[in-house]
């Protein structure tokens, strides 16, 4: 009797947590494509746009040392011969001082591009999570993800509310 008695009263405290359970809220979930939004974003494609033309102008000036390096060294080649040793010497260190200025220019190119991009991934990462904190707090989310985030695996199409995201994001930038 000892038994059933403690069985009894053991089922009862167990239900009563379950019972706890079934008052709580559904967890609503949201899933934000930042590649997606990347693509499909007209203002992202604008920001895009800037920094692409930035590259390229930076890439002809580096195209244009690149050709006075080349050319200098097409030179020494072709008139070595009838240089003096002297000249030649000239020359040598002449190309030796372009080939470092194009080395140099090379790294600070690709240091300048690096800042850029972290500049523009940074500015459209706070207004973006800026809208999603807006969004969430409108519609109730309990947790909003990003959908390349380490470990995410599946997500069902009915949480993703990237585009949403998009929308606003235009929105705002207009």
């Amino acid at each position: 009797m000892k038994l059933f008695i403690g069985l009894f009263v053991g089922m009862i405290f167990l239900l009563s947590f379950q019972l706890h359970a079934f008052g709580v809220d559904s967890c609503k979930i949201g899933v934000v494509d930042m590649q997606k939004l990347q693509l499909k974003s007209k203002a992202f494609q604008v920001i895009k746009e800037k920094y692409m033309r930035k590259a390229q102008s930076l890439q002809k000036r580096l195209e244009n040392e690149k050709n006075d390096v080349l050319g200098l060294e097409e030179e020494l080649k072709k008139q070595s011969m009838m240089l003096s040793l002297d000249a030649k010497e000239d020359k040598r260190k002449e190309l030796g001082k372009k080939t470092r200025h194009y080395k140099y220019l090379q790294e600070e190119f690709l240091q300048e591009m690096k800042e850029a991009e972290m500049e523009a991934i940074r500015s459209v990462g706070t207004e973006v999570s800026k809208i999603v904190a807006k969004i969430g707090k409108a519609q109730g989310y309990l947790m909003i993800l990003e959908k390349r985030a380490v470990g995410f695996l599946y997500n069902s199409e009915e949480i993703d509310i990237t585009d949403q995201v998009i929308e606003a994001y235009d929105k705002m930038k207009q």
